[in-house]
């Protein structure tokens, strides 16, 4: 009788076990591009590509979604080789179509921009950014210029531009406002939020109506990974349906 019970309870017990399923481990890729993704000085990856991976692993369990760090130039040969599955913000015109990469893209879930700015002085307008040839000009390492034909190449971009390029947004639009640069790029997101914080900031800067490029950001999803595109657009339309994205966005201070 005890042995018939302790069968009974094994055959539960794998049953149970086969209904409860570990969830499946994506990766996503991200690398310092604030303010999606903004690398502290303890090495934490923080804003809104690990806000969106919370909020997805709370709208769902199939799926356990998690950070890994690579960076602007190394990401396209770390996606090749399976380091990750997806990378939130991407857009097929940063390098992937001319490289083939073994990508698909969702649907556009968020639309931005670059913008150029300058320091405030008496007399300049829009014209400032009219031609940005032999003006002292700086950007971020790894992103593609629009001015520039979308070049990324730091050397062609100091050789023909001679564009200075750091790694942060943040010292771009101070070194416009202690008036060492003439012009920088910066992402419209990460520019909002760091008016946002610093208010006193905006009368001294010129910030260009016309935009250096467009973005359509798109997730980037790597075929053969632990999730689809369908399956990605599908959780998106989810968290935009019950208003998490709009959250998210006014959060981060990304929209204006």
């Amino acid at each position: 009788m005890v042995k018939r019970i302790l069968v009974m309870i094994a055959l539960v017990l794998a049953s149970s076990s086969s209904v409860v399923r570990a969830a499946d481990v994506v990766r996503v890729g991200g690398y310092d591009f604030p303010p999606f993704v903004e690398t502290g000085a303890g090495g934490a990856p923080s804003g809104l590509s690990v806000d969106l991976i919370a909020a997805l692993n709370k709208a769902q369990s199939q799926y356990e979604f998690r950070f890994v760090t690579t960076s602007a130039r190394r990401r396209y040969a770390d996606v090749e080789a399976g380091q990750f599955d997806l990378m939130f913000f991407e857009s097929p015109e940063w390098g992937w179509a001319a490289r083939g990469a073994p990508v698909d893209f969702s649907n556009v879930f968020l639309k931005g921009g670059e913008v150029y700015i300058a320091p405030a002085k008496s007399g300049r307008g829009q014209e400032w950014f009219d031609d940005l040839k032999g003006k002292r000009l700086v950007g971020i390492l790894g992103y593609h210029y629009g001015f520039a034909g979308f070049e990324a190449d730091p050397d062609a971009l100091a050789r023909t531009w001679g564009m200075k390029l750091l790694n942060n947004h943040r010292s771009s639009i101070e070194m416009v406002l202690a008036d060492r640069m003439d012009v920088a790029v910066v992402t419209d997101a990460y520019l909002w939020a760091y008016l946002s914080r610093n208010p006193a900031a905006r009368e001294r800067l010129l910030i260009s109506d016309r935009y250096d490029q467009h973005y359509n950001h798109r997730v980037l999803v790597r075929r053969g990974g632990a999730i689809d595109v369908d399956t990605v657009n599908r959780l998106l339309s989810t968290l935009e349906q019950n208003g998490t994205l709009a959250a998210l966005w006014k959060a981060a201070g990304v929209v204006r």
